[in-house]
């Protein structure tokens, strides 16, 4: 494991952060270390599709859920 130092946080991220943290009653560090992770996970967005598995059942093809990722980056 790592060890990592956050610098310039913004006062608003801090509290928003540090809210989150007690409302899913967790440290600071452990709730920033989950949301981290959880982005690190699809950071690389081809890797994210690559591995994305339909629900079963749901019609939904990967070419259909690429062409909603492009049409939401596309409208922002």
């Amino acid at each position: 494991m790592k060890r990592m130092n956050l610098r310039d946080v913004p006062d608003d991220v801090y509290t928003a952060l540090t809210e989150a943290a007690e409302a899913n009653r967790q440290s600071l560090s452990a709730f920033v270390v989950d949301r981290l992770t959880e982005v690190a996970q699809v950071a690389r967005l081809s890797d994210y599709v690559a591995a994305y598995t339909p629900p079963t059942g749901s019609g939904i093809h990967l070419e259909d859920a690429v062409a909603a990722v492009r049409e939401v980056r596309e409208a922002t």
